[in-house]
């Protein structure tokens, strides 16, 4: 966007001027589903884009939803508003979801929050609403409403959800959840509060005057309604859903459905039946009233309603009058709207591009003081604006795209770009221009033809490839997500450096970016692309990646958590350092030491082969006398060269990447902790291991010394278990592995005989399936302590598990993660014996977190503890636990 050329009248000052022109920024469609898919091949977007962008040029519909997680959002609502009323929606998630489980990788925490942030984007361009983050990290499950608040404090996510209010400018705000223990999770009764003191503060244009600095205005919502979506109560409202979009062929409901299962790693994968469905809603205050005839009772849709927010009665009466034309415009073309018909749409799109363009004008040249309105109309009016030029080009057949051979680059690196420009009627386009952009202060060094940084053409065929040199800073930082940029202040994410553009959106802007001057039917339009690694695969054809910055080298540890049982060292550090130079580089590795351990030695490293890696190992002797405990090392590699090279290198930046989603780099510092000191292991030969879901335990117990073997489906279904001292089933394994149900008769039989099975946490399908030897269920809601340093009583203090081969003590429950457990045992046969109790404070007391049966000639453990959270975090007493639980043997 380009900051105002017009003066103003009345004396409107130049730092108004470029606070609308800033404002313009927020509303660029790079925070908007329906703006291109950069990582999609190259295409216009065809009939189905322009009738979708003829409908949202001719009406005025704008609505928020609020709740506080990914997979929270009533995804039928946003595909109703956005793909079958030509509305606007949104959904603002108060936290990236950090604290659920992953049932198709191993991200847990910061990662998996990613993988959600990335499965909502995908959502999102399935049902065309846009996605909206406030700064709230998620601590984990919790039934408090106090505690969440605690540590989410309100007044911080009010003013996130104002700034989403004022940044979207809805006319409806919807809250998924109600401000009361009937929504469960204390999270999500956060959600429904922040919901209701946002509406009732939208109306105030004093509150939170921070936002103003920002260049937000007030935005009064109109009315505030709540989903059925989970909520129960009578339905106010019914939305329909089932009819068929002509152009995808799919009812709103089956859209819904294909958006709500990119959740994948939630499990939240759905059937796309056919037939009529409906929503539902409940109003509960602004305009409208307690029976409203739909969703808009008492809201104007009228585009010409833009202008409302106007205070002048002049100015407002004047761009009410333009927006009317361009409402009526776009209806008459969607009318003759077909697929012999597209090009007939130039002409009344051309017309209200020259329409917006005139309106912007006006805007920017009217004087007028802060608040008057006029920066909510002109991003209001901006995005209209970008939505016709996209659709002009894609009515007169024209494509854009900008694309590099490279996917990583390094600070001081040059890279050569490609911007085409394809006209595929061969007169549509009249003239063109691109310049490269850059939000990270890459330079343009050259453009061939033509003056540096810009190239300038007029188009003498139908397709024009130009090449472009760019520069990354020397000291460019590497591409990290600008949440993740410092460390988190609490349970919150830390936006001290982020932009006030880059603030609330899922992530921040390409580090580069194509602008696109083209003239269409005698009217300039702008269109913005991505550059995009652009390659070929032989097998899958065209690939594209995102563009972004690496270090010069990156450290990776093979391991993040090393465990050191008494009598045994915690053993030799995996150490991988990468180059990513065209060059051969050499280094050293250290490492930095807690004490009393002394500093290993540093180990020097040669990389040959350009982009190339050197494994290191570094041995860490275990110092004797040390206690059960945690302690924190840090590894470093340093560049050996001339001043341009050195440098001191300590995260590596993998990449969250999966086939639904679009790549994401989660930035992992090389740090180690090592857990030990007095843990003892109990002698055993041979443990079985059914891996569960994000279960990343295995490989830290082998890695202790402990004899583990994992059992696959073959293994399930032929080894001779008899073999097994003991037998362990990952939390939620019987969910993500038929193989262990359809094995599960021959592992009862195992203990049968005298085997020992562990089966940590599982779901319902579990106690519900018949797949104990004994009667288990879990109750719903499923019982759990949140809270991590809640109390924990011994039901039997003699019971061999909390004495042989360590003896457990108040110690060991403290340092514990997240929380104490999950989908304890609500009622189980009186063959079970239950050994713990706990509760949340205030709460009602579960001892079916450890319960312990004999049958036949073994046993049988069904334990809710989170040991997948607490091995992970080298939690010692967890460990020291957990190893009592494996040297188990039959009898009492």
């Amino acid at each position: 966007m380009h900051p105002p050329t017009r003066p103003p009248k009345g004396g409107a000052s130049f730092a108004a001027l470029v606070l609308l022109a800033g404002l313009l920024a927020l509303a660029r469609p790079s925070a908007n589903a329906r703006s291109v898919d950069s990582l999609a091949p190259a295409s216009t977007g065809g009939l189905a884009a322009l009738d979708e962008a003829l409908d949202h040029l001719s009406s005025h519909r704008r609505l928020l939803m609020i709740a506080a997680h990914p997979d929270d959002e009533d995804t039928l609502l946003l595909t109703l508003v956005a793909r079958g009323q030509g509305g606007d929606a949104a959904y603002l998630s108060l936290s990236r979801g950090e604290g659920g489980q992953n049932l198709i990788g191993s991200q847990l925490g910061v990662g998996l929050g990613l993988l959600r942030s990335r499965e909502l984007e995908a959502a999102r361009r399935i049902d065309g609403a846009t996605q909206l983050f406030a700064r709230a990290y998620d601590f984990g499950f919790t039934r408090s409403l106090e505690e969440t608040l605690q540590r989410w404090p309100e007044d911080v996510l009010i003013e996130d959800t104002l700034r989403a209010i004022r940044r979207f400018r809805p006319q409806v705000l919807v809250s998924v959840f109600p401000a009361t223990p009937a929504a469960g999770h204390g999270q999500h009764q956060a959600a429904g509060l922040v919901a209701e003191k946002a509406f009732q503060l939208s109306q105030d244009p004093d509150a939170f005057p921070e936002l103003d600095a920002e260049g937000l205005e007030h935005w009064p919502v109109r009315s505030f309604w709540r989903t059925r979506f989970f909520n129960p109560g009578p339905d106010t409202l019914r939305l329909p859903l089932g009819h068929i979009d002509p152009f995808s062929g799919k009812s709103v409901f089956q859209t819904a459905l294909e958006s709500r299962s990119q959740h994948r790693c939630q499990d939240m994968g759905l059937l796309q039946p056919l037939g009529d469905a409906q929503g539902a809603l409940a109003w509960v205050a602004g305009v409208g009233g307690p029976e409203p005839k739909d969703l808009w009772d008492g809201v104007d849709t009228d585009l010409s309603a833009i202008a409302d927010s106007l205070k002048d009665g002049d100015l407002r009466r004047a761009i009410a009058v333009d927006l009317e034309q361009v409402e009526q415009t776009a209806l008459a073309a969607a009318r003759q709207l077909g697929a012999g018909t597209m090009g007939q749409s130039v002409e009344p799109l051309a017309r209200i591009v020259a329409l917006l363009d005139g309106i912007v004008a006006k805007l920017e040249a009217w004087g007028g003081a802060a608040g008057d309105g006029r920066v909510s109309v002109l991003a209001l009016v901006d995005e209209k604006r970008q939505i016709a030029r996209e659709a002009l080009a894609t009515a007169a057949g024209i494509a854009v795209d900008a694309f590099t051979g490279a996917e990583t680059v390094v600070p001081g690196q040059r890279l050569a770009v490609t911007a085409q420009v394809w006209d595929s009627t061969g007169d549509r386009l009249e003239g063109a221009a691109v310049e490269l952009a850059s939000a990270e202060g890459w330079r343009t060094l050259s453009a061939a033809p033509g003056e540096p940084g810009r190239q300038r053409f007029f188009v003498s065929d139908v397709d024009v490839d130009r090449r472009f040199e760019v520069e990354v800073p020397a000291d460019a930082p590497p591409t990290v997500p600008y949440f993740l940029r410092r460390p988190l202040d609490g349970d919150l994410f830390d936006w001290s450096d982020a932009t006030e553009e880059e603030r609330i959106l899922p992530f921040g802007p390409p580090p580069l970016s194509a602008t696109f001057q083209l003239r269409i039917a005698g009217v300039q339009v702008e269109l913005e692309r991505e550059v995009v690694h652009r390659r070929r695969d032989q097998a899958i054809g065209e690939v594209r990646r995102p563009l972004r910055v690496v270090p010069r080298l990156e450290v990776a540890l093979e391991r993040d958590l090393l465990v050191a049982t008494r009598g045994r060292d915690a053993g030799d550090l995996g150490v991988r350092v990468t180059s990513n130079l065209d060059a051969p580089v050499r280094g050293h590795v250290r490492v930095t030491a807690p004490a009393p351990w002394p500093a290993p030695e540093p180990v020097p490293f040669t990389i040959s082969e350009p982009r190339g890696s050197a494994a290191i190992d570094i041995s860490l002797p275990f110092p004797e006398g040390l206690g059960a405990a945690r302690h924190p090392f840090g590894v470093e590699a340093v560049l050996d060269g001339g001043a341009r090279a050195q440098g001191r290198y300590d995260h590596a930046y993998p990449l969250v990447d999966y086939p639904h989603i679009r790549p994401v780099v989660l930035p992992t510092p090389a740090t180690f902790e090592v857990t030990g000191g007095d843990l003892r292991m109990p002698s055993l030969e041979r443990v079985g291991w059914v891996r569960g879901a994000s279960d990343r335990s295995p490989e830290i117990l082998l890695d202790a010394g402990l004899p583990l073997e994992l059992l696959d489906a073959d293994a399930l279904a032929t080894a001779d278990l008899g073999a097994y001292d003991a037998i362990v089933v990952g939390p939620r394994a019987y969910e993500v592995s038929p193989a262990l149900v359809r094995a599960n008769r021959r592992l009862l039989g195992y203990v049968e005989e005298g085997g020992l099975l562990i089966v940590q946490y599982q779901q319902y399908q579990w106690s519900g399936g018949d797949l104990a030897p004994l009667p288990i269920e879990i109750h719903r809601p499923h019982g759990r302590v949140t809270d991590e340093g809640a109390d924990v009583r011994i039901l039997d203090p003699q019971h061999p598990v909390f004495h042989d081969p360590n003896r457990i003590g108040d110690a060991d429950w403290h340092g514990w993660v997240q929380e104490r457990g999950l989908y304890f045992g609500g009622t189980w046969d009186d063959a079970y014996q239950p050994l713990l109790a706990m509760a949340d404070p205030g709460g009602d007391e579960h001892r079916g977190a450890l319960l312990i049966a004999d049958v036949g000639k073994g046993r049988y453990v069904y334990t809710g503890l989170a040991f997948f959270r607490q091995l992970p975090a080298g939690v010692p007493g967890a460990y020291r636990l957990f190893f009592n639980l494996l040297g188990l043997r039959p009898g009492p």
